[in-house]
Order: structure tokens, then C-alpha cells, then sequence
């Protein structure tokens, strides 16, 4: 009788990120939009990135688990909402406010990773994790 002695196969963490021209294509649209686009139109087209760096964020998040897109999918996400709000005239922000947003999102998103990155030595979190 042959035995099987095989060992269990752990899981192989999939860490396969966004590749940085997709970064580069959203800040490109979005920096092109607001200089290039007639005014009725350059609010839509911010929203529209805000969104679309939203997405990107999150499938990032559910392709590599780097622990900042838990924090800036959502947060992209909310600038989104807040310039989509301004753009249809429910509210009316100086545009500090989005960039203090933008700021203080990346910042937190980034400083948690690090946190994370020195407790636990990766900056991939686990998918499930809270």
C-alpha cells in the first residue's frame, strides 16, 4: 500500500496590484478635466475621477490586500459624494476643502499601513480581516 504523505498546501496570497499607469491615466484625466473642460462640464468630469479612483482602490484591495485601500477606496468613494454634491448645488465647497480631504485621507490610509506594516511586518492585510 503506498502511503500519501503529502503536506496541506497553505493558500498563496495573490499580491497583484494596479500597475501605476492606472494611476497615472485617473491623475491624468482628472488634472486634463479640470484645465481643458468647458466650466458646465468640469464638475462632472472630477466626479467622475474621484469615482473611477474609487474603483480602482477597491478592486486593488480585493486583487493584492494592501492595507491603505481599505481606507482610501471609501475615502475616494466620499470625495466623490462631497464633489458630486457641489457639482448638482446641494452644498457649495471652496476647493481647500477636497484637497484638505484628499490630504488627510492619504495620509491616513498611508500612516495606518505603516502602523500595520511595523506591528505585523507586511502591508498586505488579510481579505477578511476587520
Amino acid at each position: 500500500m503506498e502511503q500519501n504523505n503529502r503536506q496541506p498546501v497553505e493558500p498563496v496570497a495573490r499580491h497583484r496590484e494596479i500597475p501605476l499607469w492606472g494611476w497615472l491615466a485617473v491623475i491624468g484625466y482628472m488634472v486634463l478635466a479640470d484645465n481643458l473642460m468647458p466650466s458646465p462640464y468640469e464638475g462632472w468630469a472630477l466626479v467622475a475621477g474621484w469615482f473611477a479612483a474609487s474603483a480602482l482602490c477597491l478592486v486593488n484591495y480585493g486583487s493584492c490586500g494592501r492595507y491603505h485601500c481599505k481606507i482610501t477606496g471609501p475615502g475616494f468613494l466620499g470625495l466623490g459624494i462631497l464633489d458630486l454634491l457641489d457639482t448638482i448645488g446641494v452644498v457649495n465647497l471652496p476647493a481647500w476643502v477636497t484637497w484638505t480631504a484628499l490630504i488627510a485621507m492619504l495620509a491616513v490610509g498611508f500612516g495606518l499601513e505603516y502602523r500595520y506594516k511595523s506591528k505585523c511586518g507586511t502591508c498586505y492585510a488579510t481579505l477578511g480581516s476587520k
